[in-house]
């Protein structure tokens, strides 16, 4: 990946947090004196867009906080980091998008948006802590994430990863309490991993996914069991 004054994590991170400053502040103040003024002209702009009263930030601004375009593992970050908050139908909205670009995982193009996607916004509440999560997330990739076991993120298995991104989006899809959290937290790990060449970050991927696997597992058996006895007790078996 490369890490351009443009394309860096910590570059990110600034753009996010001067984008949160100023929903908070809720003017332009707070964004034009932040760290990022100069790279992070989009955030000056989402500033300027929040001191006009905008409710909070855009799938596609959130996007070109990170670039024009965005590549698809970066945009499926972002979606899977919107599929954390326990917001009723959010996480089934996103799981579609999600497959969408799982069908076209490890391309070199940008990843298109589709509009009705882009236009879709998010609360102040939530877009400050989707930055501020964002921007954690970049520093953590800036001071921890570095290449090794980078074999697992070769072009060639480029496919079965897209597999797993299925299935986490299927987990996902599946409306159980707090369902969403483990496979969007394995996504976000994919990507990351995926994007530095980090292996041992694929490798949790798998791990959270697995536990997520299991999670939601069990609580399908569950209500299956009990169906199977409320059924049972209106229509008792004959003798």
């Amino acid at each position: 990946m490369n890490h351009g004054p443009e394309n860096c994590p910590r570059t990110w991170a600034q753009r996010c947090r001067a984008w949160a400053e100023g929903l908070g502040a809720g003017g332009l103040g707070a964004a034009a004196s932040g760290p990022a003024e100069a790279p992070g002209a989009p955030a000056a702009v989402g500033a300027e867009a929040s001191a006009r009263g905008a409710p909070g930030i855009s799938i596609a601004e959130l996007v070109d906080l990170h670039g024009h375009g965005g590549s698809r593992p970066l945009l499926l970050m972002l979606l899977a980091c919107l599929c954390l908050p326990p917001i009723m139908g959010l996480g089934t909205a996103m799981s579609v998008a999600i497959i969408a670009i799982a069908w076209q995982w490890g391309q070199p193009t940008a990843a298109a948006l589709p509009q009705r996607l882009a236009r879709a916004r998010l609360s102040p509440a939530w877009s400050r802590r989707t930055l501020h999560a964002l921007a954690w997330l970049h520093d953590c990739a800036a001071a921890w994430i570095r290449p090794r076991l980078t074999w697992l993120a070769h072009h060639s298995l480029s496919g079965l990863w897209a597999l797993w991104i299925v299935w986490m989006a299927l987990l996902i899809f599946i409306p159980l309490p707090l369902g969403n959290i483990l496979p969007g937290l394995s996504l976000i790990a994919l990507c990351l991993g995926w994007m530095h060449r980090d292996g041992l970050l694929l490798l949790l991927s798998l791990l959270v996914g697995a536990i997520g696997s299991a999670y939601a597992s069990g609580i399908v058996a569950v209500a299956v069991l009990a169906a199977w006895r409320a059924w049972g007790s209106v229509y008792p078996p004959l003798a």
